[in-house]
């Protein structure tokens, strides 16, 4: 007899995905006794810990968990695909991880999700938003199926579907005099007060653009949120780069903002959908792929 169920191997993915059982239990909408019961009654089972617990910092896997957890996802997406082949016409439904980066979320990742739903309105979305580095790893480690993400930095064999292509361009106050020319050289923002997101990837992403140059800026200023940049741009501090641009060139309190391209020509950044490699494509995860091959723009995804 299989000595665990599809129940205590659901609720170990959810806190794998999660980092605690209590953000398990609430993903899960059941008690957080019923997770930990579950991960204890799996752990006895294998005989092994499958979590480190820790009292400031959760739930960390252990390296049999580490083992486990592609192999739990794929029997779960083995157990989804003979349900909906057992329930053909009643449509998909499930749950489904997706991470995100935080910059390009707000983007992309709503119309996807709004255009899903009319699709397949039975499949709900556990949604994790990081930087570029931890989306990275959370998709190779298969604690998410999906990832909304740029390109840059992803494994070779990493599935995607690209979504978009976004130059990056610079942002100035509105009144700085290099925003009264039609663009602006890496060389004049070298000689400015640079204001950085201070988030792995998309730094040394933005750095190197200057060093492929020769060139070393100055930086004035770091910041965590790209609309925190945005607000000290728009209010004279300095000037920045990026490849997100919201739809108004405004900061959050409606000071204008001087967007310009770079002078310089320089390789756009892929935007992607991208599957993890780490476990087989649940029908879920291809169905969501599946969706935006389909879609051809009608979700708001820009082809590249």
């Amino acid at each position: 007899m299989i000595p665990f169920s599809f129940r205590q191997l659901e609720y170990f993915v959810a806190a794998a995905e999660h980092g605690s059982i209590s953000a398990a239990a609430r993903a899960r909408h059941v008690s957080q006794p019923s997770v930990s019961t579950a991960i204890a009654q799996l752990e006895d089972s294998l005989g092994e810990p499958l979590f480190r617990r820790q009292v400031s910092r959760g739930l960390s896997l252990t390296p049999a968990g580490q083992r486990l957890l592609g192999k739990a996802r794929d029997v779960l997406a083995l157990a989804a695909g003979l349900a909906v082949d057992d329930g053909a016409g009643r449509g998909l439904s499930g749950q489904l991880s997706l991470t995100c980066f935080q910059d390009l979320g707000p983007y992309f990742v709503p119309r996807l999700l709004a255009g899903l739903r009319q699709r397949h309105p039975g499949i709900s979305v556990t949604l994790f938003e990081a930087d570029l580095a931890t989306v990275h790893r959370t998709l190779q480690a298969g604690k998410a199926e999906l990832a909304v993400t740029y390109e840059l930095g992803l494994d070779a064999r990493t599935e995607r579907r690209t979504l978009a292509e976004l130059p990056p361009y610079a942002l100035l106050p509105a009144a700085h005099p290099l925003a009264s020319g039609a663009d602006v050289s890496l060389a004049d923002l070298a000689a400015e007060r640079l204001i950085l997101e201070d988030i792995p990837q998309t730094r040394e992403y933005f750095l190197s653009l200057f060093w492929a140059h020769g060139l070393h800026p100055a930086l004035h200023q770091y910041t965590q949120t790209f609309e925190m940049q945005r607000g000290l741009v728009a209010h004279g501090y300095g000037v920045a780069l990026s490849c997100t641009r919201p739809a108004g060139d405004h900061s959050y309190d409606g000071v204008p903002i001087a967007c310009r391209p770079l002078r310089e020509p320089v390789t756009p950044q892929r935007v992607v959908l991208a599957r993890s490699p780490a476990m087989r494509a649940s029908p879920l995860a291809q169905a969501f792929m599946d969706w935006v091959d389909a879609a051809e723009g009608g979700a708001g995804v820009q082809r590249g």
